[in-house]
């Protein structure tokens, strides 16, 4: 009896893992965007150029590279959703000549990805004295 009972629960086991498995979406995204100005992710400034921005895991790292030099940088998002589904795109935070990526639409769902404002983004918006950004639409090539 206790053989039947250990395999019973052995089984039910495999199962639970598999339908957890299973109904686990995987967050997966890639975007590429020509970014017309210069712009800031977190404190790092990146050039205007060709981007491409990719998901890294399911708990929101993401990583930005440079279409043509490689360069990278790792940022964390938070996924949240959105009203309307637009084609992918960027939305960047303009204090002055400043831009802050803010938001990505990754076009294929209906979740929006958020970045926190940097320290650097709230000095820029401070000395803008703007508590709404102006937001500038960037959409994937």
């Amino acid at each position: 009896m206790r053989r039947q009972l250990s395999s019973l629960f052995i089984a039910l086991g495999f199962v639970i893992a598999m339908v957890v498995t299973t109904s686990a979406v995987p967050f997966a995204m890639r975007i590429k965007a020509d970014v017309p100005f210069d712009f800031y992710v977190g404190k790092k400034l990146f050039p205007k150029g060709d981007y491409i921005i990719e998901s890294v895991n399911d708990a929101g790292t993401m990583v930005i590279r440079s279409a043509k030099k490689g360069k990278a940088r790792n940022f964390t998002v938070i996924k949240s959703k959105m009203t309307d589904k637009p084609k992918s795109k960027l939305v960047f935070h303009r204090y002055g000549d400043q831009y802050f990526l803010a938001r990505i639409w990754d076009g294929s769902s209906d979740t929006v990805l958020k970045l926190d404002k940097s320290s650097l983004e709230k000095k820029a918006a401070k000395a803008a004295k703007k508590e709404n950004p102006d937001e500038v639409p960037v959409n994937d090539k």
